[in-house]
C-alpha cells in the first residue's frame, strides 16, 4: 500500500481505525513521514480524520500502541498455547478421525471417520494390506480429500499412520506429551503399524546407493575423503561390487587407491566387531560376577541407613533432653543455645546424608552390564551376518573409521578399546589357561574398591 501511495496512485487511506495500519515501529514512522511531507493528504478512521497539520504526538501515541499490543498479544498466546500442551490437549488442528471441539477447546473423536479410521489402522497392522489397498479402503468408506473427493495420496495416508497421537501421545517442538484425547489404537498395534510401513510399505531406496551397505561409513586412511562405492560388469555379464576413496578435489590422486572387493570390506567390517565382542560363556560369568557386586552394594548401602539412622536417633535423644532441661530451668538461654546449635547442624547433615544414600548414588556397575549385553549381542550380529546392525554398531563405538591397503581400522571408544586390546591378547594366548587369566585380569578397570579380592572384570572403563 506505501508503494503505490509512493507512486502517485492515491493520497489518502480510509481505514476502520488508526492502529490498523501499522504493527510494528517501522510501518509506522513511514506512515507518519508521508502524512508530515503531504504525500498522504488525509488518514480517515470512523472516530477521527488525520491530516498533515494534526500533532504528530498523538498519531505516535497510537501506533506505538497497536505494536505493543501485538507483541502482548503474541506473548499470550503463546502461553496459552504452553498450558494447553501442559494440560495435554493438543494445540493443532485434530488429525484425520478427530474433530476440534469449539465449545471445549478439546479434540474429541469424529463420531463418523473414528470407528473408520480405527478398522483401517487395525487392517494395516496385519501386515497383510499396501497402502495402496488402505488407500482403496479409505475412499469406500468416504475418506477421500476435502477440495479434490479424490482419493488421499499415499504419502498422507503413511504421515497419518506413523502419527503417535492415534495412542494417546502427541509431539510439540520435539518433545512427547501424554494427551487426554481419547486415543483411537494401542500402544501395540501402533507398533504393528510401524513395522508394517517398514515391511509392506516398501519405501523407495535411495538413489545412488545400489545395494552398498557401507557407505557413508568409512574414510581413506591417505587423503580423508569418503569411501564410495560401484558396480563392475565383467565381458561374461557377471557384476561385482568393489569400493574406493572418491577422491572428490583436484589434488594428486593417493598412492593407495585400489579398489577394495566388497566381500573383502564386508570381512574387515566383521574383523573389526568381532574385536569388541564378548562370548556367551564369559557374559553369564561375568554377569553373576555383577550380580554379587550388587548384592554386596545393596547390604553396604543399607548398613549406612542404618548407621545413620542409629545417629540421627542419639542426636534427637540428646536435643530431647536439652529442651526438658531448659524448660524445668536447669541450664540458662546462653547455655542451652551454645548446647543445641551444633547439635541441630550435625542433625541437618545427618538427614542430608541419609536422603543421599536412600535415594542412591549412581553406580558404575549398571553401565557395566549394559556394555556387557551390549557386546555379546554385537557377537549375535556377528554369527548372523547382520551387516546394517553391525555398520550402526561401529558407528556407535568406534571413530576413525579408515581404509588403509585393503585394511578397515577403528579407534574404539571407552570401555571398548580395553575390550579390543583384550580380545587381541585372548586370541594370541598359547593355552586354555592363559586366555582365561587375561579375560579375569585388568585390576585397573574393576568398579570394585581396590581393597578387596575380587576378580576383576576387563571389560570395563571410566
Amino acid at each position: 500500500m506505501l508503494r503505490r501511495i509512493q507512486s502517485g496512485e492515491a493520497n489518502a487511506i480510509l481505514s476502520w481505525k488508526l492502529d490498523r495500519l501499522a504493527r510494528n515501529f517501522d510501518d509506522g514512522g513511514k506512515i507518519i513521514g508521508l502524512l508530515q511531507r503531504g504525500v498522504i493528504q488525509e488518514i480517515r478512521t470512523f472516530e477521527k480524520t488525520y491530516l498533515p497539520t494534526d500533532n504528530v504526538l498523538m498519531i505516535a501515541v497510537e501506533l506505538g500502541m497497536a505494536n505493543q499490543y501485538v507483541r502482548d498479544l503474541s506473548v499470550n498466546i503463546r502461553r496459552g498455547i504452553r498450558e494447553k500442551i501442559r494440560r495435554g490437549i493438543y494445540s493443532s488442528k485434530a488429525p484425520l478421525g478427530y474433530i476440534n471441539e469449539p465449545r471445549l477447546r478439546t479434540i474429541e473423536p469424529h463420531p463418523v471417520f473414528f470407528p473408520k479410521i480405527k478398522r483401517v489402522m487395525e487392517l494395516f497392522a496385519t501386515g497383510q494390506y499396501s497402502l495402496t489397498a488402505i488407500q482403496k479402503e479409505l475412499a469406500a468408506v468416504g475418506i477421500v480429500g476435502n477440495l479434490s473427493r479424490k482419493p488421499l495420496p499415499l504419502s498422507s495416508i503413511g504421515n497419518f499412520l506413523r502419527n503417535p497421537f492415534y495412542y494417546g501421545v502427541f509431539l510439540h517442538k520435539g518433545e512427547m506429551h501424554q494427551g487426554i484425547h481419547a486415543p483411537m489404537i494401542s500402544k501395540k498395534t501402533f507398533d504393528e503399524v510401524q513395522a508394517a510401513l517398514v515391511t509392506v510399505g516398501k519405501p523407495r531406496k535411495k538413489r545412488g546407493e545400489k545395494g552398498f551397505h557401507f557407505l557413508n561409513f568409512a574414510t581413506c586412511a591417505t587423503c580423508g575423503h569418503c569411501i564410495t562405492g560401484e558396480r563392475h560388469t565383467k565381458r561374461s555379464g557377471r557384476r561385482y561390487g568393489y569400493y574406493r576413496c572418491s577422491h572428490k578435489n583436484k589434488l594428486p590422486h593417493a598412492a593407495d587407491r585400489s579398489l577394495i572387493p566388497e566381500e573383502k570390506f564386508a570381512e574387515e567390517v566383521k574383523r573389526n566387531v568381532a574385536l569388541v565382542t564378548i562370548p556367551d560363556d564369559w557374559k553369564d560369568k561375568f554377569l553373576a560376577q555383577i550380580e554379587l557386586w550388587q548384592n554386596d552394594e545393596a547390604q553396604a548401602r543399607q548398613s549406612r541407613i542404618d548407621r545413620i539412622k542409629a545417629e540421627l536417633a542419639a542426636l534427637k535423644t540428646k536435643i530431647d533432653r536439652l529442651n526438658i532441661a531448659f524448660t524445668e530451668g536447669g541450664i540458662e538461654l546462653a547455655e542451652f543455645k551454645e548446647l543445641k546449635n551444633p547439635l541441630i547442624i550435625q542433625k541437618t547433615v545427618l538427614e542430608q546424608q541419609l536422603t543421599k544414600v536412600e535415594k542412591g548414588e549412581a553406580s558404575p556397575i549398571e553401565p557395566l552390564k549394559n556394555f556387557i549385553l551390549e557386546a555379546n549381542q554385537a557377537q549375535k550380529w556377528v554369527f548372523e551376518n547382520n551387516w546394517l546392525e553391525m555398520k550402526s554398531f561401529l558407528q556407535n563405538v568406534g571413530l576413525n573409521r579408515q581404509i588403509r591397503s585393503q585394511t578397515l581400522t577403528v579407534s574404539f571408544k571407552k570401555p571398548f578399546d580395553s575390550l579390543a586390546k583384550t580380545t587381541l591378547a585372548a586370541n594370541q594366548a598359547a593355552s586354555e589357561s592363559e586366555r582365561n587369566s587375561i579375560w579375569w585380569r585388568r585390576r585397573e578397570l574393576n568398579p570394585r574398591p581396590k581393597s578387596t579380592n575380587q576378580p576383576r572384570l576387563h571389560a570395563y572403563s571410566r
